[in-house]
């Protein structure tokens, strides 16, 4: 009787240890995931930062490029507002339909493929 006893004490302490180190090891893999997530936020941030300030300094160098041909700066900075007014408007219409399915999508993609790679290497 004391054997069934010790055997069943020595099963739930390995069942304790094991469930310590499923939890750890849980911490650790949440920790990675959670830290990848923050790194590619920043990096992701700061690459449409670069993006954004290269447009506008383009949009800027397009709009004086503009006005040189056509004689004032009116002319040129004012064509210029107008081409991106419609292209606005066509992404404006088209957002729901096209563009946000496109971009969720992209972003499930980009974080799957990066938890699959991670899991087959661990």
């Amino acid at each position: 009787m004391t054997d069934l006893f010790g055997e069943i004490s020595e099963i739930i302490a390995a069942f304790r240890l094991n469930l310590e180190q499923r939890l750890e090891l849980l911490k650790y893999r949440s920790l990675i995931f959670v830290s990848r997530l923050a790194a590619n936020l920043v990096t992701n941030i700061i690459m449409s930062v670069c993006i954004l300030l290269a447009f506008l300094f383009g949009t800027i160098t397009l709009g004086f490029f503009l006005s040189e041909i056509f004689d004032s700066y009116a002319l040129g900075f004012g064509g210029l507002t107008i081409f991106y007014l419609i292209i606005a408007l066509g992404v404006f219409s088209k957002r729901s339909s096209f563009i946000e399915k496109m971009l969720i999508n992209i972003s499930i993609r980009k974080l799957m493929h990066k938890y699959l790679n991670d899991e087959h290497k661990g």
